[in-house]
């Protein structure tokens, strides 16, 4: 039975409180800890097979992701990390690598087993060899049935798997500490000569892509929008032109009366749905709509950890959202704060049909793409986390 150390319940509970308390500014910094934490409970804790594990990971999903939204990075570490079990374990039945596609890996095992029970059982030792064939077939065909993911997950022991496991998660938290750095290595296919860009408020991946082209000798203009009313884009301004890049900040109005003149935008986002949609910053929709009627390209920067197998329209909006205190609003002082609802959502839902290009950590992709990545990187069986966190609230 899987069993988590006392030290290790403390950690997590560190983590969880770090969350609540916006302790990591970047997303960046939220996917390292998250996968620091779950490296801590999968090299730390008791469990005898992979299993097991998976087991383990689902049900502290819940409680990692406690405080967000169910959109979050928390989910997507722990997906990915889920399918990297997966892939571990498949690749140490079957012996090698058979790529990426655990599905296909899964399959090749099924066979083989197949096979070898068909070579070695007298009761297929016919002269015929098309009905050899058949028999041969269906066996094939019962084992696949027959042999979830599970049982083959529970034939891997611990002693084998946790080595290699946890190379790979090495492996794979350096990939995520890089990736912003990948991404920003690809504005010079993106950011062109003389170019008008427009940005909304800060983000630090969006920042990162800027300084690269300019540490290039790439000459482009920024505009940014202040993003009212906590004026990110004051700090994205200050930081840009630190690094001698043309910036003007200009007020979260005026969008559609500037953006005849722009070339394109280049915005960050929190998270990536399946459908190629996106959750960013509020005030998003508003200049994704205005791009759309000015026929201005949308690109999105974003990161492979913030691609979500999740779809907004199976959760209601509000709970995909967070909202801060109206403070910034209207003071707690103020004669009219007793006779006034003020709502501060934090975050837009921007459709698929506004975004023009999605740069990730690899290539640009349209926004009809992303269900095939997210495919590639997490298991269809972890679709279902946010759903059953819904199910264990009731």
């Amino acid at each position: 039975m899987a069993r988590i150390p006392v030290d290790v319940e403390i950690e997590i509970d560190r983590f969880c409180n770090n969350v609540k308390q916006s302790t990591y500014t970047r997303s960046v910094d939220l996917a390292l800890a998250t996968i620091l934490i779950l490296k801590k409970i999968i090299g730390e804790s008791k469990w005898s097979n992979a299993s097991e594990l998976i087991t383990m990971i689902r049900s502290q999903a819940h409680r990692l992701n406690e405080g967000q939204p169910v959109d979050s990075i928390t989910f997507n570490i722990t997906r990915r990390i889920l399918k990297i079990i997966r892939e571990v374990s498949v690749r140490i039945i079957h012996g090698k690598n058979e790529g990426s596609d655990i599905s296909l890996t899964l399959q090749a095992v099924l066979n083989d087993r197949a096979t070898m029970l068909t070579m070695n059982d007298d009761e297929y030792e016919n002269p015929d060899d098309n009905l050899q064939l058949k028999k041969k077939q269906q066996v094939q065909a019962d084992l696949t049935e027959s042999m979830p993911i599970n049982s083959i997950e529970s034939e891997v022991p611990m002693h084998i798997l946790k080595p290699e496991l946890m190379d790979d998660l090495n492996w794979y938290a350096t990939d995520v500490e890089l990736s912003v750095q990948n991404l920003a290595q690809q504005a010079l296919a993106h950011i062109h000569a003389n170019e008008i860009i427009l940005t909304l408020g800060y983000s630090y991946t969006v920042e990162r892509f800027f300084k690269y082209a300019a540490a290039k000798k790439r000459q482009f203009h920024v505009f940014i929008l202040e993003h009212a009313p906590f004026f990110t884009g004051h700090k994205m301004a200050i930081n840009l032109s630190q690094a001698n890049i043309p910036v003007t900040v200009v007020t979260d109005s005026a969008v559609f009366a500037i953006m005849a003149r722009v070339n394109k935008i280049l915005i960050g986002t929190r998270s990536l749905l399946a459908n190629g949609g996106l959750t960013a910053k509020s005030g998003t929709y508003n200049l994704a709509l205005a791009a759309k009627n000015y026929n201005v390209p949308l690109l999105v920067c974003a990161p492979t950890y913030k691609f979500s197998p999740t779809y907004l329209p199976s959760f209601d909006p509000v709970m995909c959202n967070s909202f801060p205190s109206p403070e910034n609003i209207l003071s707690y002082e103020s004669l009219f704060q007793s006779s006034l609802d003020i709502v501060v959502p934090m975050h837009d839902y921007v459709p698929p049909e506004l975004v023009t290009l999605i740069i990730g950590s690899g290539m640009g992709n349209a926004p009809s793409y992303v269900y095939r990545i997210v495919s590639e990187l997490y298991s269809a069986e972890d679709n279902d986390l946010e759903r059953s966190q819904k199910k264990s609230s009731r």
